[in-house]
């Protein structure tokens, strides 16, 4: 076995290096959660650096790196089936077809973040608690005081307040 070409190897360490911004995006898109996104990237990128060999640098290398992150994301739902918002595969075949936009991204979660301070403090706990924490709906129901059924009720009803933020702000900074 023949020892890497440093020029080689140095000309993909720079390919790999640009392409993270947008290999973030389009394993976010695939899998709509940041820690399971940052996981499937590192796995991706520990992929990407021992198959190097494979990719021809006459070809687009975001093509080839986006091909392993798609396999990569496709394992990491696998394994992780327990989780409660799956794609189907079909679903997930049309995502990765989609071309990322990291700046689409950027701008939602500058929306949420936005979004969220203006809740009360209360609201933004009890979402902020369920959905960043390993709290149940049972759990922060009898924490609030609240039936299950009730604490389900506030939390969409918060979820739909936060949504319809979040498109208002979209809408407002894609007309700027």
């Amino acid at each position: 076995m023949s020892l890497p070409d440093p020029d080689f190897d140095e000309s993909f360490v720079t390919e790999i290096t640009e392409s993270q911004s947008l290999l973030r995006a389009y394993i976010l898109k695939l899998v709509g959660c940041r820690q399971a996104m940052k996981d499937i990237l590192q796995d991706s990128n520990v992929v990407i650096w021992r198959k190097r060999m494979d990719w021809d640098p006459q070809t687009p290398f975001l093509k080839w790196a986006y091909r392993i992150a798609y396999f990569q994301t496709k394992a990491w739902l696998r394994d992780h089936q327990r989780q409660r918002l799956r794609f189907s595969s079909k679903t997930l075949e049309l995502l990765a077809n989609e071309e990322p936009n990291p700046e689409r991204h950027e701008d939602v979660f500058d929306a949420l973040e936005l979004c969220l301070s203006k809740l009360n403090a209360s609201n933004r706990e009890i979402l902020l608690k369920r959905y960043q924490g390993t709290h149940t709906v049972e759990e922060l129901a009898i924490q609030h005081e609240r039936s299950p059924n009730g604490f389900s009720q506030l939390l969409r009803r918060l979820r739909t307040k936060l949504a319809q933020c979040i498109e208002i702000q979209l809408n407002q900074a894609a007309q700027s």
